[in-house]
């Protein structure tokens, strides 16, 4: 990277900060509240990751642990452990929305694909953001400022797609005295000696013909394919076409800590013994990216969020909001005391086991498939019955009025 492109690298991501930054900034103090101090938060996070690009473009990477990288990633931690007080719940899904997207301004560490990264990131965030619509429909102060947070982390991956499109180039090679290696030399006369060619003859009529442009194509005749033959033709094979390059599977240590009020499970595989013992109702659950896990949750929790796990087991006595079920396969949800709502978003193969003590539970699905809710009989034995899936639309009047077509 040039020193040219290296100012326009700062450049760009100082118009970032002035631009789309500052939208959520003055988005958050129209709202005011608690999103006033997190806007804040959010600004030093930006102001840390710019220190780190200036830094980076003209120095070696230092290691993780090393103070310069501890600001940089504390500055995200900082958001990421951020919690609103119980007076300010109203904001629960505007910090959330943060919370869960804010990881995209760890993009510095990710290598080759940081804009798919950050798409991620922000879409982690896209769950809650909708939710602050749903719950401020008609607010226009609202609606702003999920407007300006998406277009905040969009701008986000376009400066990085166009200035780091496979990874952040620590040093750029001059800051530590590594020269720039020199073009390859031309390929030895004797490289092409085995390919067979033509005289002058040949390779002139071969050019002759490649002159004629699209006419070169007037003496074929047309294929006439059989009728009675039901095999279609393959595609023409593309030579040369790279294979597509497979997506990056990030890896992370697993976590089982409580943070905060919160009980943080991540990562975890083939755990069958997973116990949180909980003694304050407000704690809550998030556990993502669990495979093949069984966990039990002792007492009453404030509320759940079980995001992409699949294979595993959760048993819950009690809950007081709701339960998230999101992105989540073959997963078994077994309850126990009340639980007033659950949420199913883009599931598949889900199954809610519902005690006598649940019986009032409320379920909503969305884009989701072959979920069911278990009744406790008297017998001691679940009922399975299957959340419908089939929904027929009508035009009645100047409305669409829809039910459930149930399956035979």
């Amino acid at each position: 990277m040039s020193s040219h492109q290296k100012h326009g690298a700062v450049s760009d991501f100082e118009q970032l900060l002035n631009t789309s930054l500052q939208n959520f900034i003055n988005a958050s103090e129209a709202i005011g509240g608690p999103l006033v101090s997190l806007a804040g938060k959010v600004k030093e996070a930006f102001l840390k990751n710019r220190e780190i690009i200036q830094f980076g473009l003209r120095n070696a990477q230092p290691p993780m642990d090393s103070e310069r990288m501890k600001a940089y990633a504390n500055g995200i931690r900082e958001i990421v452990e951020t919690r609103e007080n119980p007076k300010d719940s109203s904001f629960s899904n505007h910090f959330a929305t943060v919370r869960e997207a804010i990881l995209a301004l760890g993009w510095i560490n990710v290598k080759p694909a940081p804009t798919q990264y950050i798409k991620d990131a922000r879409e982690a965030g896209e769950y809650y953001a909708n939710r602050v619509l749903s719950n401020n429909k008609g607010n226009q102060l609202h609606r702003n400022w999920v407007t300006s947070w998406n277009e905040l982390l969009t701008d986000l991956q376009k400066y990085v797609s166009a200035n780091f499109l496979t990874g952040f180039t620590w040093g750029c090679g001059d800051a530590i005295g590594a020269a720039f290696p020199p073009p390859p030399p031309p390929p030895p006369a004797t490289f092409l000696a085995d390919v067979p060619t033509q005289d002058d003859g040949g390779r002139q009529a071969l050019l002759n013909e490649l002159n004629q442009g699209s006419s070169i194509t007037q003496h074929l005749k047309p294929v006439k394919r059989d009728r009675n033959d039901p095999t279609p033709h393959a595609p023409p094979v593309v030579q040369g076409k790279a294979p597509p390059i497979a997506k990056p599977e990030v890896t992370r240590p697993p976590k089982f800590n409580l943070e905060g009020r919160k009980w943080v499970v991540e990562y975890q595989k083939n755990q069958h013994q997973l116990r949180i013992e909980n003694d304050d109702m407000s704690q809550s659950l998030a556990m993502f990216k669990c495979e093949n896990v069984s966990l039990q949750v002792v007492s009453k929790v404030n509320n759940v969020v079980i995001d992409t796990c699949k294979g595993s087991y959760v048993v819950l006595n009690g809950v007081i909001s709701s339960v998230e079920i999101i992105r989540c396969n073959r997963l078994e949800v077994r309850l126990h005391g009340n639980v007033p709502l659950i949420n199913m978003d883009n599931c598949d193969s889900v199954q809610v086991f519902v005690s006598n003590e649940s019986r009032s539970v409320e379920v909503i699905t969305s884009k989701s498939t072959s979920c069911n809710v278990c009744l406790l009989e008297d017998d001691g034995e679940y009922k399975e019955l299957p959340v419908p899936e089939q929904i027929k639309t009508t035009v009645s009047g100047n409305k669409l009025v829809s039910s459930v077509i149930e399956k035979n």
